[in-house]
């Protein structure tokens, strides 16, 4: 993995000081935020306090500088493009007013500068994102403060879905296809999922079925999901128009910002979803599976095993919230959660050590190609006994998975 030089950093932040300075975001100083992967992110400090629509005033602003490589590895390319999408759901987010109002909310963007791919964004001061938050002694994100942390964004999550398949967006959903983070997407998740097992024989058991055979016909079913395009669905089939649409993409504890003081006498934490680069075309159970996956993730891996268990409680209770949904569904999302959870081994740093046991990795893995079977044999009964039993609708209405898609 090669880094950017420090020169080459340097370089870069002045290229971007400079182009605030011909505008009214002039910054006397950029400091550079950690937690970021893919793009060079800075809060900057404002040479004048700059008045906002709301009529507030603020003194920093978010930077966010892309490139046509991942900003911590060069020799990783992305898509410069996916800024231009982030650009165009923010500014169609600013009339999204979800449920419960002003509890979660997008970033609003203050500028987009295409030429040098720099957006500008309100700052969300004295946040921490919720990853961190979860490991992090400083923050009291006791179980019944994850639950509502979930709950409130498995209720936005829900509404946000359902603004985004309106009839009157549809015209962004048909602009928002981001065919290259579809790819990307696509390649990080099914991809690679079946290779990963492969490498632990004591969780890929033949002993359990043909299990390579199912786990084909998952890449396969995913495959014709991520060809699919919007004129590909029917709109007088409400099961279909409700499951595609516009999603965020990349939803995960990482791209969740949460004040540090969340605490539990805090009924209503503001909080913040960020990085909308990844906004794409899609099945709404990425969304949800991904978060499940991750949350899963820091049970396993991060020592939140009740915090994270409680969050998942929280957020498909949330989601569900709003109107039954069909086992189709809640099994689509299961299988999307494995999938993230195996996929916990493609994404950690290659070149540092391991630092968990054997028992946790195999436990995670395991976990992980047990919600990709179940869900995939459509077993309600052994999701009875897991975190994700809200998404199941009291009424079983049973739709074969290979046969619905």
């Amino acid at each position: 993995m090669a880094r950017p030089t420090e020169s080459e950093k340097a370089n870069l932040q002045t290229q971007v000081s400079q182009f605030l300075s011909r505008t009214k975001y002039a910054c006397t100083e950029l400091t550079q935020l950690s937690g970021g992967t893919a793009n060079f992110v800075y809060r900057g400090t404002l040479a004048e306090p700059l008045r906002l629509s709301d009529g507030s005033t603020t003194a920093t602003v978010v930077i966010k500088h892309s490139t046509d490589y991942v900003a911590i590895n060069r020799d990783f390319p992305l898509d410069i493009t996916r800024c231009i999408y982030e650009e165009t759901i923010l500014l169609a987010l600013q009339k999204f007013t979800p449920p419960p109002t002003n509890v979660v909310k997008a970033p609003h963007l203050l500028h987009f500068d295409p030429a040098i791919h720099t957006s500008i964004m309100q700052d969300f001061f004295g946040a921490v994102d919720l990853k961190t938050a979860f490991v992090s002694s400083l923050h009291a994100v006791t179980p019944s403060v994850c639950e509502s942390i979930g709950r409130h964004l498995g209720i936005w999550l829900r509404a946000f879905h359902e603004w985004a398949s309106a009839p009157e967006q549809t015209r962004l959903r048909s602009t928002v296809i981001n065919k290259p983070m579809r790819s990307l997407k696509r390649l990080i998740t099914y991809d690679c999922f079946i290779e990963v097992l492969e490498q632990f024989p004591e969780v890929w058991s033949e002993e359990d079925g043909d299990d390579r055979e199912m786990l084909e016909q998952v890449k396969q079913m995913a495959d014709k999901e991520f060809e699919r395009q919007p004129d590909d669905c029917d709109e007088t089939d409400t099961e279909q128009r409700y499951h595609w649409g516009i999603i965020h993409g990349d939803l995960w504890s990482g791209n969740v910002l949460v004040p540090e003081s969340s605490s539990e006498g805090e009924s209503q934490p503001q909080i913040m979803i960020i990085d909308w680069e990844l906004s794409q075309f899609g099945h709404r159970a990425y969304d949800l599976g991904q978060m499940i996956g991750d949350l899963y993730e820091r049970k396993y891996f991060n020592g939140a095993a009740e915090g994270a268990q409680s969050a998942i409680r929280g957020f498909v209770e949330g989601f569900a919230e709003a109107g039954q949904l069909s086992d189709v569904f809640a099994f689509r999302v299961a299988i999307h959660a494995g999938v993230h959870l195996i996929n916990w081994y493609r994404r950690r740093p290659k070149s540092a050590p391991i630092l968990f046991s054997a028992e946790q990795i195999t436990a995670a893995l395991t976990m992980g190609k047990n919600f990709v079977r179940k869900g995939w044999e459509r077993d309600r009964h052994w999701f009875e006994g897991t975190e994700i039993v809200g998404l199941f609708p009291n009424t079983r209405r049973f739709v074969g998975l290979n046969e619905h898609y």
